[in-house]
């Protein structure tokens, strides 16, 4: 029998994922320990901008000055995984975690999040 060949990095972007079964790391023990209850809190809610409505914003997540604080209910982002693709800046360890870190923070800035007393849900 023919060994089959390993699979390897792409350098940009990903092969298909067809059929793919993700339930080994959704039933793994990660985020089994991970309290999710507390009393909700909500924060006060800003309008946002007209002329911003039904666009799409071309920048940087680092920086959303445009954006006012709590004004968004949902934000899809697809944060650079560092991972030598040729897009990829090359970051060590500590400038990536600094990257994904102000991503995160100016994020949860702009959306309108539900919070726990202690925890975010």
């Amino acid at each position: 029998m023919a060994k089959r060949k390993g699979t390897e990095t792409s350098s940009f972007g990903t092969v298909g994922r067809i059929n793919h079964d993700s339930s080994k790391f959704y039933n793994s023990k990660l985020y089994s320990t991970l309290e999710m209850n507390g009393t909700l809190i909500e924060k006060e809610e800003n309008t946002f901008p007209d002329n911003l409505l039904n666009q799409i914003i071309l920048g940087n997540c680092e920086n959303m000055k445009d954006i006012p604080n709590n004004s968004l209910h949902l934000m899809i982002t697809s944060p650079p995984y560092n991972v030598s693709k040729d897009y990829d800046e090359d970051l060590s360890l500590n400038e990536y975690l600094n990257l994904l870190s102000n991503v995160f923070l100016e994020t949860y800035r702009v959306n309108k999040v539900v919070e726990t007393r202690n925890k975010l849900l």
